[in-house]
């Protein structure tokens, strides 16, 4: 063989293990996870990722990648106010071919989620600091318990008004200018992060404990998406799209490749980041 035939060779071989590194390294494809990202009743109760859902006031999120060369999984995570069960929670939701632990809770035994509740600021706690006002803090109260820790309530609202933390549905029947529960869990989020995240173990209830963990990803772009059933009868059904699917942008994809090849320098997001509840305003609305 010539000089340059072996180059030649060279190349190619080298061109052909770098398209295919990705496979050869996993045993899961970046296919494999945008098909689960985008499927529906993978459980009874399956969610996606949902910053701006009816019944939650989201305050905080992230994104938790982990994988090895068989297992992957994401877990979304968002804090806030869960107006139906009136309380401050961290909301978790699980993606991935290796989740357990799927039991939802509170339902029958057998009944799966991908969905778990971690309480932050329990129904006690949220009775007392409201002194019977409804979803509007007392100002004779000056701390609230967030898990075991008490923090210092702020009741000026101009400061709220300055963070931009201000929720105008609050201001009818409110002559006192009580700051509402969802702005105090925003204000509260933003001073003491480290509260309203999940912990290590709460990250995962519902994955093996040797999953290795790759990386936190507070800011990222995201686009609403739904998988619903358009029934046609009252027994058959079609799923139709809402929004946009995660295989039809970077963030997803690029997330994909992430955990396909466990390389984190991969995590070159080129969107402007939108996760922050400022730009979901309609959560909680219901």
């Amino acid at each position: 063989m010539t000089a340059s035939k072996f180059l030649l060779s060279f190349l190619l071989t080298l061109t052909f293990c770098s398209a295919n590194k990705t496979k050869m390294n996993s045993s899961f494809t970046q296919k494999d996870i945008l098909d689960n990202l985008e499927a529906a009743d993978l459980e009874k109760y399956h969610f996606f990722i949902d910053l701006e859902h009816p019944y939650f006031f989201t305050a905080g999120s992230r994104l938790t990648l982990y994988a090895d060369e068989k297992r992957w999984a994401i877990v979304f995570e968002k804090s806030g106010y869960d107006n139906r069960g009136l309380r401050g929670e961290i909301d978790l939701f699980y993606f991935g071919n290796c989740l357990q632990n799927m039991q939802a809770q509170g339902d029958a035994i057998g009944i799966t989620s991908n969905m778990q509740v971690v309480p932050l600021i329990d129904n006690e706690e949220m009775e007392r600091i409201q002194g019977g006002n409804f979803e509007l803090v007392s100002k004779n109260i000056k701390q609230v318990k967030v898990r075991d820790t008490l923090i210092d309530i702020e009741h000026d609202k101009s400061v709220y008004i300055k963070k931009d933390i201000t929720d105008t549905i609050y201001d009818h029947d409110n002559p006192e200018k009580l700051v509402d529960i969802p702005s105090l869990i925003r204000y509260l989020e933003e001073q003491h992060p480290e509260l309203f995240r999940a912990t290590d173990k709460e990250l995962r209830t519902c994955l093996p404990k040797d999953l290795p963990m790759l990386m936190h990803i507070d800011s990222w772009h995201h686009e609403a998406y739904n998988l619903y059933r358009n029934y046609t009868s009252p027994t058959q059904y079609t799923y139709k799209v809402l929004g946009k699917k995660p295989s039809e942008y970077e963030t997803y994809k690029m997330i994909a490749n992430i955990l396909v090849s466990r390389d984190t320098t991969k995590w070159k997001p080129t969107l402007q980041p939108n996760n922050n509840w400022r730009n979901w305003r309609e959560g909680g609305q219901m």
